[in-house]
C-alpha cells in the first residue's frame, strides 16, 4: 500500500521541475518563474515543508481544435506539486492498473496505444474500436469518493493533505474563461 512517505525534499522538487517543464511550450508565464526559479522552488520548498502551502486559482479558457473544450490550468508553482505528487502516487497505484491503460502512465502514451490498438486489429481483423473520452470527468466526479479512495490508499499524512488541498482547490465555477483557438495548454 501507501506506506511510503512523500519526498518533500529540495532535490525531489527540482526534479518535478524539470519533469514538468520537459515539452512545455514557452510562455510569458513559464519565463516568469523561470526567471525567479531558484527563489521560486525554495519559497515552494518552504511552503510544503512548514505545511504553508495553499493552492492557487485555475485559469479557464476554451480550446477549439478537432472539438470545443473547456480547460482549467493551475498556475506553474501549483502545477510542479501537481507532478511532485503524480510521482509519488503512480509509485502507488500504478501496478494497480489493467496493461492497456495507456494514459499518464510511465513507459506508455499516445504512440504505445496506436501500436497496441494496431497489433490487436491485425489479430482480430473483425474487431471494432472503441475509444472514449469521459466529458468532464473531473468536474462531474463526486471529489469526496476521490479523497476517500486516495487516502485510503496513501497512509502518509502529508501527502494526504497535499491530496486535499489540491482536489479542494479546484470548483466547477473557478477561474475566469477567455476564448482561445488552436493549442492546448
Amino acid at each position: 500500500m501507501g506506506n511510503v512517505s512523500i519526498d518533500l525534499g529540495l532535490e525531489n522538487i527540482w526534479k518535478s521541475w524539470f519533469k514538468f517543464k520537459k515539452g512545455k511550450i514557452k510562455t510569458l508565464e513559464l519565463d516568469r518563474f523561470q526567471y525567479f526559479l531558484e527563489k521560486n522552488i525554495n519559497e515552494l520548498w518552504r511552503d510544503l515543508n512548514s505545511v504553508d502551502y495553499r493552492h492557487g486559482g485555475y485559469q479557464k479558457f476554451t480550446v477549439n481544435d478537432n472539438k470545443r473544450r473547456e480547460i482549467s490550468v493551475a498556475a506553474i508553482r501549483d502545477r510542479v506539486v501537481h507532478r511532485l505528487l503524480y510521482e509519488y502516487l503512480v509509485d502507488i497505484f500504478d501496478k494497480n492498473f489493467i496493461e492497456d491503460v495507456w494514459s499518464c502512465r510511465k513507459n506508455k502514451g499516445l504512440i504505445g496505444a496506436i501500436e497496441k490498438t494496431q497489433e490487436f486489429l491485425e489479430k482480430y481483423p473483425r474487431s471494432f474500436v472503441w475509444r472514449s473520452d469521459v466529458r468532464k470527468f473531473f468536474d462531474s466526479v463526486d471529489h469526496e469518493c476521490i479523497k476517500n479512495i486516495l487516502t485510503r490508499t496513501v497512509s502518509d499524512p502529508q501527502a494526504v493533505n497535499l491530496i486535499e488541498k489540491i482536489i479542494n482547490s479546484y470548483s466547477v465555477s473557478s477561474g475566469f474563461s477567455i476564448s482561445e483557438s488552436g493549442g492546448g495548454a
